[in-house]
């Protein structure tokens, strides 16, 4: 198995790409907080947006965190990182 890490993040450019070229049926069946960051992440790059978002990246993450440790899946995550 490779690197989790690397393969979420090639797995989000991706994603990205196909935004910028309009299609949003990439976010289907993400979970909503991924598509939220995803989509603020969009905004920060394109930077020329009306109205900025009122969620807060740092936050987002925070939470995105939290959940994880709720359900013992940042746990999980870790021991096939090192594994890998």
């Amino acid at each position: 198995m490779g690197n989790l890490f690397t393969t979420m993040q090639l797995n989000k450019s991706k994603i990205l790409s196909e935004l910028k070229n309009g299609n949003t049926e990439v976010l289907k069946g993400l979970d909503p907080a991924i598509a939220l960051s995803l989509g603020v992440a969009i905004q920060n790059e394109v930077g020329d947006f009306k109205d900025p978002s009122p969620i807060n990246d740092k936050e987002l993450n925070a939470a995105m965190l939290e959940r994880l440790k709720d359900t013992g899946i940042k746990e999980q995550i870790i021991k096939q990182m090192e594994e890998a």
